[in-house]
């Protein structure tokens, strides 16, 4: 069968169900069905989309498709494996990044193929669902033909299949996180440190996004190390030790981060060959006593 003829349906209407639902109806996949907590949520999602129905339950979902997609909440999943009946060869998957399909165990054993289907990307609630998946790498998992099918639609949808063993989601799930949450999180916190200065954190951020826009753009053209820049990468260990004064007197929560950051730089810039082995042992040392020192004030 066509893939394209298949009646896909999904379990979940929030950021990433309408992300996936809207551009598979781009790109000529039939997605029919919809059910979510509330009837609501799933009439917002189907209304977007011509042929799709919003329905009451996830077992309408189920009777009434041949690929059915779980975009709840992680936590949700398993539930919704366990109070489905679901049919014989009808594919499942779901889009968690950190499960395996093994999580869909109930399905499984009621003759149902079941898989996962995650995209590395993040569907911000500004997007209204249109965050774009062109060139982003999907996890996929499954026997034939449901992996062959989910393959299939990761390349329509102009990104390309990964197959991650069921050992490596976690690690999977946590590159994305650092790969995103992460820098969120340090940009909060670069962010927070133009309050000191006198200036708000917005400020800050606004001063700070270029920056971070411009080490994209690197990151993209040159990869990692050559990407990576600043005194450490030079081996300017005053420098550093500037920073670390000024944290301790003026923001010193940030110290312990700074200190974790600042050693995977160490690696890196030795990586890149921009310090030699004296320098990168008089950093580590640096880095390692006031992460000592900086943890204790945090805690005090």
């Amino acid at each position: 069968m066509d893939s394209k003829s298949l009646r896909v349906g999904f379990i979940g209407a929030g950021r990433a169900a309408t992300g996936l639902a809207l551009a598979l109806h781009r790109q000529g996949y039939r997605v029919t069905a919809v059910a979510s907590r509330t009837l609501s949520s799933a009439e917002a999602l189907a209304g977007r989309i011509q042929g799709c129905t919003p329905l009451k339950t996830p077992q309408d979902v189920a009777d009434g498709c041949d690929l059915v997609f779980i975009t709840t909440p992680d936590d949700a999943i398993a539930t919704v494996a366990r109070s489905v009946r679901w049919h014989r060869d009808m594919g499942v998957a779901h889009c968690s990044g950190a499960e395996s399909a093994a999580i869909l165990e109930p399905a499984r054993n009621q003759g149902a193929l079941v898989g996962s289907f995650h995209p590395m990307q993040t569907f911000p609630a500004t997007s209204q669902g249109m965050a774009s998946l062109s060139g982003i790498a999907f996890a996929v998992e499954g026997p034939p033909p449901l992996i062959d099918t989910l393959k299939e639609m990761a390349h329509a949808l102009g990104g390309w299949p990964v197959e991650i063993a069921a050992e490596h989601r976690a690690l999977y799930h946590l590159s994305g996180f650092l790969a995103c949450g992460a820098v969120v999180t340090l940009m909060g916190q670069a962010a927070e440190v133009w309050k000191v200065m006198g200036y708000t954190k917005e400020q800050g951020l606004e001063v700070l996004l270029p920056i971070l826009r411009s080490t994209v753009d690197s990151l993209e053209a040159q990869g990692t190390p050559s990407a990576l820049t600043g005194p450490i990468s030079r081996g300017d260990i005053g420098t550093v030790r500037k920073h670390l004064d000024a944290l301790e007197s003026q923001a010193p929560s940030i110290v312990p981060l700074y200190c974790i950051i600042a050693l995977g730089a160490v690696a890196l810039s030795r990586e890149k060959g921009g310090i030699d082995q004296v320098k990168e042992q008089e950093l580590i040392t640096l880095l390692e006593d006031r992460l000592t020192r900086g943890r204790t004030l945090f805690v005090g």
